[in-house]
């Protein structure tokens, strides 16, 4: 019997002999079976059932050094998977397959394996932290807060975890991998810690426990953590299980949980496109802060005291969705906005007067004899 033949008629014995429906969802192989299994089972399927035997046709490359080269033992060019999952775990193998353009050959190696276990590290060392900050002890379910009754600081975050939800469950669905990984892994690194748990800290830190302030920022945390969980489980199959029993100790494993789905926000649209605006201003005061510590006007960030002037919409922006809160957004002590003719954004950045809170450091100038900052004393007092 012909080999290709042979494979090409095997849909009948898997599917049809033991009664599943043709044509199945999905073929998988190498681009070398183009020529073979694929071609070959179109042959068959089409002149027995009239039809091809799948739906959609996927396939990968091949792996090959990190010299582009072919992999063989007498080189010594190979990497043996098992010793990385023996090392490093399997996640890691499972990351590095979904981080590449696997319809191509691609490379593998040591150093490319570290550098995807540099991302891997950020990845769950920004889901501890976030877990750290919503565990059974501290919050639970009835503590959440409304999302469209939440910060507009929130809201945005929460707007864009939707987007990445749409566009993660669109790459799952057009089995484009690497865009889940590259979309979450941004989200996470840019957006969440390099963002978002970077300015927050001082809520979740100084803020009493039952404060609303505090619980808008765990709410947000509770479902970046629900869904990213969810998101990433087919790939990082055992972290995410390991999160999840954390997240959830008492629920059944996340692999029989089902994807996440956009959360319904009402003006989802209208924030993302006014802290488009805030963000670019944002960037301006972070410049002037760098610009600030290089000639040694203030160290810290905290140390800094801002008087930004801008154009009369972006104020109103700054009214309405920062208010009084515009220096804790930018991590600096004090922040003044001056309304002002000029398009352009200006910042002027000098070094805080007063004392140094010792529990929140900010800077302050009617701190007590203590050195506590007046909201300090008030969280303490309660």
């Amino acid at each position: 019997m012909d080999v290709w033949f042979d494979s090409g008629s095997s849909h009948t014995a898997v599917i049809s002999d033991r009664g599943g429906t043709l044509p199945v969802d999905l073929y998988l192989e190498g681009s070398d079976q183009y020529r073979g299994w694929f071609n070959s089972s179109l042959i068959v399927s089409t002149a027995i059932h009239g039809f091809a035997p799948y739906k959609t046709v996927l396939s990968h490359g091949f792996a090959l050094d990190g010299k582009g080269e072919k992999m063989s033992k007498s080189l010594g060019n190979t990497v043996e998977p098992n010793k990385v999952v023996q090392t490093s775990g399997a996640d890691i193998i499972r990351l590095w397959a979904s981080s590449i353009a696997y319809q191509s050959d691609v490379r593998i190696s040591d150093e490319l394996l570290k550098q995807v276990m540099e991302n891997y590290r950020k990845v769950r060392n920004t889901f501890r932290f976030m877990l750290g900050n919503i565990n059974p002890n501290d919050f639970r379910v009835i503590d959440l807060v409304d999302v469209n009754a939440v910060n507009p600081a929130d809201q945005h975050v929460l707007a864009l975890l939707n987007d990445v939800i749409r566009t993660t469950l669109d790459a799952y669905r057009n089995y484009d991998f690497m865009s889940v990984v590259s979309t979450i892994s941004n989200f996470m690194t840019n957006t969440m810690s390099a963002y978002y748990l970077d300015f927050t800290k001082d809520i979740l830190y100084i803020e009493k426990k039952n404060d609303l302030r505090r619980r808008q920022v765990q709410t947000v945390l509770y479902h970046t953590v629900s869904a990213l969980t969810r998101l990433l489980a087919p790939i990082l199959v055992h972290t995410c299980e390991e999160v999840w029993d954390h997240f959830t100790p008492d629920a059944e494993s996340i692999h029989l949980n089902e994807f996440p789905k956009p959360l319904e926000l009402t003006n989802e649209e209208s924030l993302k496109e006014d802290f488009a605006r805030l963000f670019e201003m944002r960037t301006v005061i972070f410049k002037a802060l760098e610009e600030a510590r290089n000639v040694k006007t203030i160290g810290k960030s905290l140390e800094a005291a801002l008087q930004v002037r801008v154009n009369p919409s972006l104020a109103q922006l700054i009214e309405k969705y920062l208010g009084s809160s515009l220096a804790q957004w930018c991590i600096v002590s004090r922040a003044v906005v001056e309304v002002s003719s000029e398009e352009e954004t200006l910042v002027e950045v000098s070094f805080a007067p007063g004392t140094t809170c010792p529990r929140c450091w900010n800077v302050t100038e009617n701190g007590a004899e203590d050195g506590l900052c007046p909201r300090c004393q008030a969280v303490l007092k309660e």
